[in-house]
């Protein structure tokens, strides 16, 4: 069970039966692996890399068999993306975390056909119902609860039950009829106090339960309270209810209120289960998904921080009953320890101390492998088509799922398959082309998607705000740079991205946008999307912001290569590339001319098609060709340059071999140049990198194993 998860199999092969006793889809108590006790695990990775798909495949192969609890973080109310409505989650009466423990213990009750036993919270709902529910605030005329928002009897029941909480030592059977009177008056409300929230009833159900016990023994939940809460006068009742004011200061009070809660559903968990259960039952299974920064501070960390104490307070008076975690949080999952290891440091408690209670894991990139498992055994492909799957997915297992999809649909009808219009092709059961579903997946609000669409031509900020400002659809009322740093800061430079700046012996940092699948993601929507003009337009924008002045065609050696970039995106590649080229070849180092070709290579194709087999016939001529020699280095730079742009587009076939036309012509084209530079005078003699570019581990042999611009090697030095 789990191949179809890809990277994530071992979780469910290997891990999730050494935490919870048992392979997935039930199966006889087994000796749990881990003597130093279990830890919470999180899965970190980017969007579409199978975190989702990896707690479905828990929550198939273990609900029905122990109570289980599955909570998306990413919606509402526990989570929101903007800061100020981040803010509006916190009210008086609920937080992301109280609303977090209302589901998870309203889910682990549930009874299940596979189970036989569910679980009951006896110190967790009084305290999560008395936060929630009692309003001591009414007690007073010009409160801002009073009457008008609650039913008379409410009101009256909470300034009765106030009065009875502010004695020092209340009657016990009065105070039981007071309490009991308070929970009778809000059985009616109780519903419409936390909207989205489910199992409030059964919280009131086992708040009552709780909260009118005889028994002071320690076996019910207020005892509990009692004993923890020590910092607080008072008896067991009067402790709860004095959380209520602490919670609402807000806050670093209100954090140890919720670290006291997260205590208690804990102590409940393990309060469920006796000495004997405790060693022959699976324990309880909570699945989190999309825990964010917040969430992580708020409750992740003091969760993990009291499972580590209980642990440890537990040890060697036998064992304790902890919930099994999994959490997935978007990040930089090439940060973490694989999930692929050979030797899984979850098995060998040497390697997993104590105190290490959060095992964080990331998620390895698919390989090329794992992508033909995903085509399949019998189908009749493309030899590259794995490699440009591989590319445009950015190694994220759900957008190479979705691309091998959309492939092997398409070559189970008739005809060519055209690789060039893979993410063309429609999503599989949809109208919608692959390429557009890719965009949503990775960028899934669409506002913030169609910003970054504005700006996806653009090598650095300053190219990106003059594209904002020429754009009259845009959000007026924010300067363009603003934008583009709120871009970067919430969006772009978020560490979940596959960061690769593109290599370069300059200072500037190229490209803008770093994730080079979602780059291309981006720049393919535009050129399909767009008519030529406005491609042109776009690009011509972005190049305006690198030449200072007025640069004749003829003055190539002013013209910036990022300009020479966007060129080259427009089609101008005989009117002004080709030219500014060979004039930078006379005036440049070979390696500072390879890598400038390495980046004016990695432009994107033009609107119309690119790298034309032969200039036309009227292409302006070259001022730095005076002779026929001239003409013929002339040629190599543009036969070079033009089947290098043509080989770096992110849809481009890997040459199949060294005997490729293509890469017959790479070779021919630096052999010219490296011929012609080392027989012709120099003032200023630089080492002769075209040598390197052909040789073994040059250029020839990176096309042919799939490398593209700007990523191409160039070795020396422009000394």
């Amino acid at each position: 069970m789990g191949s179809g998860l890809y990277n994530l199999g071992r979780v469910m092969d290997t891990l999730a039966p050494a935490l919870l006793g048992m392979p997935p889809g039930g199966g006889p108590w087994g000796k749990r692996t881990f003597p130093a006790g279990e830890p919470v695990v999180e899965v970190v990775g980017g969007r579409a890399t199978g975190k989702t798909a990896l707690l479905d495949a828990l929550y198939d192969g273990y609900h029905a068999w122990v109570p289980t609890a599955r909570v998306d973080l990413g919606e509402a109310p526990y989570s929101a993306g903007d800061p100020g409505d981040r803010a509006r989650l916190d009210t008086a009466s609920a937080s992301p975390v109280t609303n977090l423990l209302f589901t998870v213990s309203h889910q682990l009750g549930y009874e299940r056909d596979g189970s036989r036993h569910t679980l009951t919270f006896p110190r967790l709902a009084p305290a999560l119902l008395v936060i929630s529910a009692w309003r001591p605030e009414s007690r007073g005329r010009d409160a801002p609860h009073r009457d008008d928002v609650a039913p008379a009897d409410l009101v009256a029941a909470e300034e009765e039950l106030g009065d009875i909480l502010a004695q020092r030592d209340p009657d016990p059977q009065a105070r039981k009829v007071v309490v009991g009177r308070w929970l009778n008056a809000l059985g009616g409300v109780v519903a419409g106090l936390l909207p989205g929230v489910p199992g409030l009833q059964e919280v009131l159900s086992a708040a009552t339960d709780t909260l009118l016990a005889r028994s002071d023994d320690g076996r019910d939940g207020s005892s509990w309270w009692r004993s923890h809460l020590d910092r607080i006068d008072g008896d067991a009742v009067q402790r709860l209810f004095a959380l209520v004011r602490k919670f609402r200061r807000g806050g670093a009070a209100r954090a140890e209120v919720e670290a006291d809660l997260i205590a208690a559903l804990l102590a409940d968990i393990n309060g469920a289960y006796g000495p004997w259960k405790r060693r022959t039952q699976h324990p309880p299974l909570i699945l989190l998904d999309n825990v964010d920064e917040a969430l992580r501070e708020r409750f992740l960390g003091p969760f993990v921080d009291r499972y580590a104490r209980d642990s440890g307070e537990w040890r060697g008076r036998g064992r304790i009953m902890l919930p099994v975690v999994f959490a997935t949080s978007l990040g930089d999952g090439s940060a973490q320890p694989s999930l692929t290891t050979d030797v899984p440091p979850w098995t060998k408690p040497e390697r997993c101390p104590p105190h290490v209670w959060l095992l964080r894991l990331g998620i390895p990139k698919v390989d090329d492998a794992e992508i033909r498992s995903m085509l399949g055994d019998d189908a009749a492909y493309p030899p590259s088509l794995p490699d440009v799957i591989a590319r445009l997915s950015g190694g994220r297992t759900g957008d190479a799922l979705l691309l091998a999809g959309a492939a092997t649909a398409r070559l189970d009808e008739p005809g060519p398959f055209a690789l060039d219009r893979l993410l063309s092709l429609a999503v599989p059961g949809s109208a919608e082309p692959v390429g557009a579903r890719l965009l949503e997946r990775l960028l899934p609000e669409g506002d913030v998607r169609e910003e970054v669409l504005r700006i996806a031509p653009a090598l650095d900020a300053e190219a990106a705000a003059r594209l904002l400002r020429a754009d009259r659809a845009a959000l007026p009322g924010i300067s363009p740079e603003l934008r583009v740093r709120r871009l970067r800061d919430a969006t772009l430079e978020r560490p979940h991205w596959d960061h690769r700046p593109w290599p370069t012996r300059h200072p500037e940092r190229t490209p803008l946008i770093t994730d080079r699948a979602l780059r291309a993601l981006l720049l393919h929507r535009l050129r399909t999307g767009a008519d030529e003009a406005r491609w042109t337009g776009l690009h011509a924008l972005s190049a305006a912001c690198y030449n200072d002045g007025d640069v004749r065609s003829d003055d190539s050696d002013r013209h910036d290569r990022r300009y020479l970039h966007h060129a080259l995106a427009q089609g101008r590649i005989d009117t002004l590339v080709a030219r500014a080229m060979h004039y930078r070849y006379l005036h440049r180092a070979p390696a500072e001319w390879l890598g400038d070709l390495n980046l004016i290579a990695a432009a994107p194709p033009a609107r119309t098609g690119f790298a034309p087999g032969e200039p036309p016939d009227d292409a302006p001529g070259c001022a730095s060709c005076e002779s026929d020699a001239d003409q013929r280095v002339h040629a190599a730079i543009r036969l070079l340059l033009a089947t290098v742009w043509r080989l770096s587009a992110p849809l481009s076939a890997v040459p199949p071999s060294y005997r490729d036309a293509d890469l017959v012509h790479v070779r021919t084209a630096l052999e010219a140049l490296c011929s012609d530079y080392g027989n012709s005078p120099r003032r200023e003699r630089a080492y002769n990198a075209y040598v390197d570019a052909i040789a073994d581990g040059g250029w020839i042999d990176a096309l042919v194993s799939g490398v593209q611009a700007p990523d191409l090697p160039v070795k020396g030095s422009s000394r």
